[in-house]
């Protein structure tokens, strides 16, 4: 089994065990995977180089960065359309008072974003792009709007759609605006997902936005997780609620991102 593993399965299945036990061994990290000594040091320092643990002579332990604020798995997302429901309302009406009627716009999934196409309704002659069945129901509500839908590998967890042929599909346009949510913000680690998949989603739509926004409730703030999205100042705004930390908020004020609290 451990031979079928993609490198990114891998590298969550050895951030799982650290997490749980605090430390790892190489040598038993290589017969459980089936893996040279050499593969899975490089694994290690792809992960050390993620600022995510600190190698030891023979294994390594979790970075202390890290230790409390690791986000492994993210829940269903009919569960978390639910959760924070108040603020991720709030959110979403400051993010639609950013857009323009007329305005081309590409939106990932997730529950925060779920409640921006909500919202959209209020804007005339929109277009727009999304890799996400679960947009479907209130995107298809907003009677004018010319909406793209990509394709790709159906991702039942979430509905999302993901892989090369989404990833290409995204790559034909340049939206006047990107929303998308993440799963992590850290000032030290950046923007981070948990899932490899949507991770390259969210980079591809960043790369093509001409101003990205990232949507997130305060509980995303000061985690970290296994994919490397962005760095904080390649987003144009981030829009949150009033109970973000403020060690994180005043750096952001202090910043190129436009910092939205609600």
């Amino acid at each position: 089994m451990a031979t079928q593993l993609f490198r990114e399965e891998r590298l969550h299945l050895i951030m799982e065990k650290i997490y749980k036990e605090k430390k790892i061994v190489v040598a038993e990290l290589a017969r459980e995977y089936n893996r040279s000594l050499p593969s899975i040091r490089l694994d290690l320092a792809e992960l050390e180089s993620r600022g995510l643990i600190n190698r030891t002579h023979g294994g390594a332990i979790l970075a202390e960065t890290v230790n409390n604020n690791y986000v492994m798995n993210k829940s269903y997302i009919y569960v978390r359309d639910e959760t924070k429901k108040e603020e991720k309302q709030r959110i979403a009406k400051a993010v639609v008072d950013l857009i323009h009627d007329g305005d081309s716009i590409m939106i990932d999934g997730g529950s925060s974003t779920y409640y921006v196409a909500k919202c959209l309704g209020e804007k005339r002659g929109l277009t727009i792009i999304t890799a996400s069945y679960h947009m479907m129901p209130p995107l298809l509500d907003i009677p004018d709007a010319k909406i793209y839908l990509t394709g790709g590998l159906f991702y039942r967890d979430f509905e999302d759609l993901i892989g090369d042929i989404t990833v290409d599909s995204l790559r034909r346009f340049k939206p006047d605006f990107c929303i998308l949510g993440i799963d992590g913000i850290s000032l030290k680690h950046g923007l981070t997902a948990t899932t490899p998949a949507l991770a390259n989603i969210k980079k591809q739509m960043i790369s093509v936005g001409k101003k990205s926004i990232v949507v997130s409730d305060s509980s995303k703030f000061g985690k970290v997780c296994l994919m490397h999205v962005a760095n904080i100042d390649d987003v144009y705004a981030i829009v949150t609620d009033v109970n973000a930390p403020e060690e994180i908020v005043e750096s952001l004020e202090h910043s190129t991102i436009k910092l939205i609290r609600v």
